[in-house]
């Protein structure tokens, strides 16, 4: 599922660093607390595999398609408001749907109702596209066998499983206002700190950022230039704990 600050394009370059995190450290169960779009999650092979978000529509959503559930042909705005003024009145799976689909760059009823546009002259109908990608990475087979929870990482994180965070950015490394519900850097120390005392490989993937840094002292650190269209190249960064550098693998 394409969305803003999604893996999907750099995947290449991250999976393998987990794969060989999850291969060499021997653990069954590797987890995503910020699962979003499952486009690394997809990817990786393990024994367990747990995505996991806050977002209880979101999780429903995956959870939806996976038993083979259908997807809406169609969102108006119409239907966007309705939804997004009372979301009880509707299944959680259908808020999801409408929610991250047919939404601007799938910022859950924050970037607005992404409707149609123009580009080089087409037409795009961008409910559609997004249903489209996400259909696409069900066919592929990958979100297959997931197990989907909404809440909080560590009541089920076991002693030594892999763990691999995609964090919102943090506010500092951004020009723009906060979204709704996003994490606040103290939320970016709490988790941090709450990594730090995980016994297991844990990898952290975001832009550079001098917090990271400051509180992720001791960790393996390798950076890369991550390039968008009509952008300038940033730097993102994938930070290792001890545990990972133990092994040899970074």
């Amino acid at each position: 599922m394409v969305y803003m600050g999604s893996k999907a394009k750099i995947t290449d370059y991250i999976v393998p660093v987990i794969q060989s995190h999850i291969a060499v450290s021997g653990s069954r169960t590797y987890i995503e607390p910020f699962c979003g779009g499952c486009n690394v999650i997809d990817k990786i092979k393990a024994n367990n595999r747990i995505a996991a978000d806050k977002n209880e529509y979101l999780i429903a959503l995956f959870k939806h398609l996976q038993s083979g559930g259908k997807l809406p042909d169609a969102v108006t705005k119409e239907e966007y408001d309705r939804v997004r003024a009372d979301k009880e009145r509707f299944p959680a799976w259908y808020v999801g749907a409408v929610g991250f689909l047919a939404s601007f760059n799938g910022r859950f009823f924050d970037g607005g109702y992404a409707g149609y546009g123009k580009d080089k002259g087409r037409i795009r109908d961008y409910y559609q596209e997004s249903r489209n990608n996400i259909l696409q990475q069900m066919q592929q087979g990958g979100v297959f066998g997931i197990d989907f929870r909404s809440g909080d990482y560590r009541e089920y994180a076991p002693e030594g499983c892999v763990i691999y965070c995609d964090p919102p950015y943090v506010l500092s490394t951004r020009n723009r206002k906060q979204y709704k519900d996003e994490m606040t850097d103290a939320d970016h120390v709490e988790l941090l700190e709450t990594l730090l005392k995980h016994k297991g490989p844990v990898i952290i993937s975001g832009y550079a950022s001098e917090m990271y840094d400051d509180i992720l002292k001791g960790w393996s650190r390798e950076e890369y230039s991550n390039y968008a269209q009509n952008a300038k190249p940033r730097k993102e960064i994938i930070w290792c704990n001890r545990l990972c550098k133990k092994h040899g693998t970074t």
